[in-house]
């Protein structure tokens, strides 16, 4: 494939009987492309096509979307396939992996710029810790901003003492700030639960941190972008009641075409909903027909806590639960309240 300098390319199979997963893709590109800023160039080829080149990488699969970038290796978008989860990709993916030294104007615009920002608020000399957090960064510049700040005057402005990371969820208004941090290992742990939303986008980049919390999943299902949002929508308010105790995600079912089963859904109705408590591996799904609002899923909730639904058995197998009272649905708590140097600001108000 010939290249221009930087490109985001969308691969589709025969355009004449697109796949769902590929016209749900590509409804969401056009809106990109749209809305994609100077500088960003994307494009679709359909490779069905006999001159079309796509031999990006081995193993290719159809849609993917890719960014090209001249003399460097193709690198494969694995996020939320939604327009701006896409853009947002594209802005990190061709910038440092660290905005270095933000001044007050800068920093305004950054804590902003994406759904996701990390900024280390730093004393210039602390080449240590610098080096931490660019190996932080480099880690996860696939899905997340990083910035650094310098100028005490700036951190003073922002009722910061450095050293100190603070992260900026702007779709939640949340804040979420770590007095102090020594170890990449230290910073990495921090880092994957600090950038949780409230209800978050399955990706096959998140989903397995997602599920090592150990806490029960609350799966929601849509088959376009906007049910997605409606979902988020209605039942914000449940999951930020029960954000600590549990891992609400959306799922877009094209990109995980095998879940509805493993979760006993009906393939093909949406919306959908089901519950995995991971700690005794128990699967419920919410009931089809049933409304999806804040109170209707913590009302079903309470009887499946207190043991009054059955989790859901796959067909064939056979088995018995004799314990199906009140019980604490996971093995362990994070709570972030309670990590040393942890400081949590919901919505403008501190969390002690």
């Amino acid at each position: 494939m010939a290249w221009i300098h930087t490109a985001a390319v969308l691969l589709l199979g025969a355009r004449a009987v697109l796949a769902p997963a590929s016209a749900a893709l590509e409804q969401e590109w056009l809106s990109a492309t749209t809305n994609a800023i100077d500088g960003q160039q994307l494009f679709s080829i359909d490779c069905s096509v006999p001159e079309s080149d796509c031999d990006i990488q081995e193993d290719m699969s159809y849609p993917s979307v890719f960014l090209l970038q001249l003399d460097q290796p193709a690198v494969r978008y694995r996020g939320a396939r939604q327009a701006a989860a896409m853009l947002h990709f594209i802005w990190r993916r061709t910038r440092p992996a660290v905005t270095q030294g933000l001044d007050a104007e800068g920093l305004a615009a950054f804590k902003t710029a994406d759904e996701t920002v990390f900024v280390a608020y730093l004393d210039s000399s602390d080449r240590e810790l610098f080096g931490v957090f660019e190996d932080i960064a480099r880690r996860y510049r696939d899905e997340f901003s990083f910035g650094t700040v310098v100028d005490p005057a700036v951190a003073e402005a922002q009722g910061v003492k450095a050293p100190a990371v603070v992260c900026y969820k702007p779709v939640d208004g949340d804040i979420v700030t770590l007095k102090g941090f020594e170890g990449v290992e230290e910073l990495d742990g921090w880092v994957k639960e600090a950038s949780r939303r409230v209800i978050g986008e399955l990706t096959v980049l998140n989903q397995q941190r997602l599920l090592d919390r150990g806490w029960p999943m609350v799966y929601l299902l849509g088959s376009t972008e906007s049910e997605r949002q409606r979902l988020r929508k209605s039942l914000y308010k449940f999951a930020r009641n029960y954000y600590d105790s549990l891992t609400s995600v959306v799922v877009d079912p094209f990109e995980f075409p095998d879940l509805m089963g493993k979760l006993g859904l009906e393939p093909g109705v949406f919306p959908a909903g089901a519950v995995h408590q991971l700690s005794k591996d128990r699967i419920y799904p919410y009931p089809k027909g049933q409304s999806f609002s804040s109170d209707a899923l913590q009302r079903w909730g309470l009887d499946v806590y207190q043991g009054r639904i059955k989790p859901w058995t796959p067909p064939g197998v056979t088995t018995t639960y004799e314990d199906l009272g009140p019980t604490r649905v996971a093995t362990r708590k994070i709570s972030m309240a309670n990590m040393p140097g942890v400081k949590i600001r919901i919505a403008g108000h501190d969390e002690l």
